[in-house]
């Protein structure tokens, strides 16, 4: 793929604005209201993402050398989570909205944006580098950070119903059971795969219809301060991160840009639901991951060039 095709908005990334956008008409003209995106947001956690998880992981390879991407995602996000989490103590936030802060600022979201850049520039080395390091994301979404999204919830009160929320939940168990089938030398039977995937596909469109219904110009008025520094915080934090993992690991040359890239990411629509399944505070999930996305959509017409400068 040609470097300038990679100038170009990816179709992936059109209609998951599109998708965005409906939600945001169809919200403000009361058509649908925030119990219809509640209700999408349920099916998408118990159905939708396990189907995408268990189809994304199986065709990820495991290889003896493989591990420094998802150990690079554990030192971007983990300290994330740290800092996120002080940053919300400081500026004493209700329990609800510090998980929410705390989600949003530390979820990746590089399938839309860092996927169609890292391939068009790197070609498949730098894809597979790009889905390593998501293996490490996405395991440390559906553990560390849902947990800590389940444990900010004020109605879940004791440890045994915070523990009991957790280890039920429909994400964490497909993670599980890929991982083991991956561990153990195997795929996903043709014929599941062949089950799952329609679900798999259904997984974007809503998550992005989910995200447009939250939103609405007084959400955005009302929580635009928290959200614009949890925006900073997830991209310039990020980066940082990304330029200590580097160093750290030693990493160079497409694999050192890979990461650096990544790192810099806005947040993932996957936080919004999350957050809605652990009844955080998604006004202000949905508007730092709104915002970052369009600090993201802005930036797109440069990650190419900006990705060949991060090869160093």
């Amino acid at each position: 793929m040609s470097f300038r095709s990679s100038n170009m908005m990816p179709l992936s990334l059109q209609v998951f604005i599109a998708t965005f956008v409906v939600g945001i008409l169809l919200r403000s003209r009361g058509i649908l209201t925030k119990a219809h995106a509640e209700r999408l947001a349920t099916f998408v956690f118990s159905v939708s993402l396990p189907a995408t998880i268990l189809i994304s992981l199986d065709r990820v390879a495991l290889t003896s050398t493989a591990w420094k991407l998802p150990l690079a995602a554990c030192l971007v996000t983990l300290p994330m989570v740290f800092f996120s989490w002080q940053l919300a103590r400081r500026l004493s936030l209700p329990r609800e909205t510090r998980g929410g802060f705390i989600l949003a600022t530390s979820s990746i979201n590089s399938v839309y944006f860092a996927f169609p850049v890292i391939l068009a520039t790197f070609g498949e080395e730098g894809l597979t580098y790009a889905v390593l390091f998501d293996l490490g994301q996405t395991t440390l979404t559906l553990t560390v950070l849902y947990g800590l999204a389940v444990w900010h919830n004020t109605q879940t009160t004791t440890s045994k119903s915070v523990s009991t929320r957790f280890l039920s939940s429909p994400p964490l168990w497909a993670l599980v059971c890929i991982l083991t089938v991956k561990f153990s030398g195997h795929q996903l039977p043709p014929w599941l795969v062949e089950v799952l995937h329609p679900l798999h596909l259904t997984t974007t469109p809503l998550a992005s219809f989910v995200l447009g219904l939250s939103i609405t110009f007084s959400t955005i008025q009302r929580t635009v301060d928290l959200a614009t520094l949890g925006v900073a915080t997830r991209v310039g934090g990020g980066l940082l991160l990304g330029l200590m993992t580097v160093w750290i690991l030693g990493l160079t040359g497409v694999e050192r840009a890979v990461v650096l890239l990544i790192a810099a990411m806005p947040s993932a629509v996957s936080a919004l639901i999350i957050a809605a399944e652990a009844q955080l505070d998604e006004e202000l999930v949905a508007s730092i991951v709104a915002l970052s996305i369009c600090l993201g959509v802005l930036m797109l017409p440069w990650l190419p060039r900006l990705a060949l400068i991060l090869l160093g």
